[in-house]
C-alpha cells in the first residue's frame, strides 16, 4: 500500500479508534504530525500490513461489523505491534508510546509542544491543559457548562 493511500486511511481509522469525529481530529491541527510520527516510528512492513487490514475493515458496510473487526483484528497487543493502541494514546496524550506489548518496557516521549496542548484527554475530561488554553479571567467564578452528547 502506498503512502498516499495509507495517509488517506489514517484519519478515518483514528476517528473510529478515538471516538471523536474526523473533523474534530482535523481541528486539532495534529493529523499530519501524528501520521508522520507513526510512519517514522513504525517498521514499514508493519505499517503497510496494518493499513491493508484497516482498508479491509473500513470497507465493511455495517458499523457494528466494523467495530467488531477493530476489536478483534486491531486491538490485541499482538496485532501489528499494538499500532492501534499507539494511535489512540498518541491522539489522547500527544505522546509516542513504544513497547506496549511488553508491559515492563513501555516508554513514552512527548511528540512536541502542540501535541500536549491538543491532546484529546483534555476534551474528554472537559478541562484545559495546565499552562495552555486558559478559560479566561474570572471564569472560575461560574460552574462549568456540561456538554451532553
Amino acid at each position: 500500500m502506498d503512502s498516499q493511500n495509507t495517509q488517506a486511511l489514517f484519519l478515518p481509522i483514528s476517528a473510529r479508534l478515538t471516538g471523536f469525529e474526523a473533523v474534530e481530529l482535523e481541528g486539532t491541527g495534529m493529523t499530519q504530525t501524528y501520521f508522520d510520527t507513526l510512519s517514522k516510528n513504525t517498521p514499514p512492513d508493519v505499517l503497510a500490513l496494518f493499513f491493508e487490514e484497516v482498508a479491509a475493515i473500513l470497507a465493511l458496510q455495517d458499523d457494528d461489523a466494523i467495530d467488531a473487526a477493530i476489536r478483534s483484528r486491531l486491538m490485541p497487543d499482538s496485532s501489528y505491534d499494538a499500532t492501534a493502541k499507539v494511535i489512540i494514546l498518541m491522539w489522547y496524550t500527544g505522546e509516542w508510546y513504544s513497547g506496549i506489548g511488553e508491559s515492563a518496557n513501555v516508554a513514552s516521549t512527548q511528540i512536541d509542544a502542540p501535541s500536549y496542548v491538543q491532546g484529546l484527554m483534555w476534551e474528554a475530561a472537559e478541562t484545559h491543559p495546565p499552562g495552555a488554553k486558559q478559560p479566561g479571567y474570572g471564569s472560575w467564578a461560574e460552574p462549568p457548562i456540561r456538554i451532553t452528547a
